[in-house]
């Protein structure tokens, strides 16, 4: 079955019955400003999830977490709950939603990557196989001198999580590395992340200057497509014109992370609290990116 499709059944399920009235009472308490104190939610934050009504409720309440950014206290409130409901609610739905969005293969056929490759690649890089980048999300700074150097990031000049991301020509996320400490190279954690044993002879990878891997990539029959170093005065013609094209072709992938990152948790840092759980929030937010309709790719590359 297909994630939507499970989704669709599973609010579809849901909706029938009581749940109804919690639907409604939802709407009351955070659309029109009621507070109706007198009614305790916390019965269908018990159990989550569980296949009755407490699991809508309580999935509505992840969603409130990760899509609008609301922290444990506030959702405490709203829901008339205790901070331990609400945290045991978020790991819950989180692990829940990993569980089943990663049991999916994601990784794409060089026949699929093709067969969805816009016209403007197959003219420019006709045999990328995926495009990558890393990105970091802000997280507290840990008390402990070691882990504060581990968390650091010299990029971005504050303690972060860094990941890495690789996407299909076609605008599909086709790889999610779990998250590491934010002093992480781009080289070591393309090493790490499990990457390269997905790579076939004749793959190329496209990247920026910053990911120096490519010995990594010819140890398993991969090349590398980066925009060309400058080394004279000034680049010559055909420099300057491969380094629109890729510069035009990589941003389908910014365009990716821009979105992962529309999820308001990754707005504000991460409190260390959710260390346990960041890693299965991510990668459901990456993944989930995937059921939000295609992105535009049919822009023309202009030289």
């Amino acid at each position: 079955m297909m994630i939507s499709d499970f989704i669709h059944a599973l609010l579809q399920r849901e909706f029938s019955g009581s749940s109804g009235n919690l639907l409604n009472h939802r709407h009351q308490t955070l659309f029109t400003g009621q507070r109706h104190r007198d009614r305790d939610l916390s019965p269908y934050l018990d159990q989550a999830p569980t296949g009755n009504s407490s699991s809508l409720m309580s999935f509505f309440l992840y969603c409130c977490c990760v899509s609008a950014g609301l922290r444990e206290k506030v959702l405490a409130d709203i829901f008339n709950v205790s901070t331990t409901t609400v945290s045991r609610v978020i790991i819950t739905w989180a692990n829940f939603l990993y569980l089943i969005l990663g049991s999916l293969p994601i990784w794409m056929t060089k026949e699929q990557v093709r067969a969805t490759m816009p016209a403007k690649f197959l003219k420019y890089c006709s045999d990328v196989r995926v495009i990558l980048d890393c990105t970091e999300i802000r997280c507290e700074n840990p008390t402990a001198l070691t882990l504060q150097s581990e968390m650091f990031s010299h990029y971005k000049n504050y303690p972060t999580f860094k990941g890495l991301i690789g996407v299909a020509p076609c605008g599909v996320i086709t790889f999610v590395s779990q998250l590491f400490t934010g002093s992480i190279s781009d080289r070591e954690i393309t090493k790490q992340s499990g990457l390269l044993d997905l790579l076939e002879p004749g793959d190329c990878c496209m990247a920026d200057k910053g990911f120096t891997i490519e010995r990594l990539l010819e140890s398993v029959g991969a090349r590398l497509v980066i925009p060309p170093f400058k080394r004279t005065a000034q680049f010559s013609k055909e420099d300057t014109k491969r380094t629109q094209a890729i510069a035009r072709l990589r941003i389908v992938v910014e365009r990716v992370i821009r979105r992962i990152k529309e999820n308001h948790i990754w707005d504000s840092t991460i409190p260390l609290t959710l260390t346990g759980t960041v890693n299965q929030i991510w990668a459901n937010c990456c993944l989930m990116a995937n059921y939000q309709g295609p992105l535009d790719t049919k822009d023309d590359v202009v030289l």
